[in-house]
């Protein structure tokens, strides 16, 4: 072995692993570029080479103010995060005639983000009050008249924006999915159970006992 080939022998895996480190402004050489930079663009990110006519470069526009996406109309909130929107809501905003959601489906929701804290059958005793009794309301349960009185509408617009200690459940719960969980606190409320509330012979006699009382 000649002079030259024992010095490249020596000199190319130092060569390699400087030109392998990132110094400063240098990325160095990047074995598999493709797994660094994406072939697609990323909603709203800005690329390598910015796109002259979108603003601050971005590979998309933002949508105009006031667009609602496609097939999403039903989340349109006419009623502002106020007290004035929250007396309106309970005053103008109807519960729909016809709520495209399975009684199980209202029970499995309520299961999920309300009884934490407000019990299965509505008495304030989740394990969360429980533990933390100081966020317990006023009121001691569904079967209370507030909440017997309460009208749909305020009780959707809480879902949407929350309410004093309870937060939105806006991200989690669809617009048809706060009617279908209203529907079944008001089978907790009017005396029903967590087995048997969430029946459609139930949420008919609800809707016909509602009417009554009006």
């Amino acid at each position: 072995m000649n002079i030259f080939t024992k010095i490249l022998a020596f000199a190319a895996p130092a060569l390699i692993a400087v030109s392998c480190t990132s110094v400063g402004d240098r990325p160095g050489w990047e074995y598999a570029p493709d797994m660094y930079y994406a072939k697609g663009y990323e909603p709203y990110s800005q690329p390598v080479e910015p796109y002259e006519y979108n603003p601050y470069g971005m590979s998309m526009r933002i949508p105009a103010e006031g667009s609602i996406s496609l097939g999403h109309l039903d989340e349109v909130y006419a009623f502002e995060n106020s007290g004035d929107g929250y007396e309106a809501a309970g005053n103008e905003l109807i519960m729909p005639a016809v709520v495209n959601i399975s009684p199980e489906h209202a029970k499995d929701r309520f299961i999920i983000y309300c009884a934490p804290c407000h019990g299965e059958t509505g008495k304030n005793d989740g394990p969360i009050f429980k533990k933390v009794s100081t966020l317990k309301p006023a009121w001691s349960g569904y079967s209370d008249d507030y909440i017997k009185n309460l009208p749909d509408g305020k009780i959707y617009h809480t879902l949407m924006y929350g309410k004093n200690n309870m937060g939105s459940h806006a991200s989690v719960l669809t617009p048809a999915e706060r009617w279908a969980v209203i529907k079944y606190v008001r089978i907790l409320s009017n005396g029903g159970t967590a087995a048997t509330a969430p029946t459609e012979d139930a949420m008919s006699e609800t809707e016909e006992m509602k009417g009554d009382a009006e």
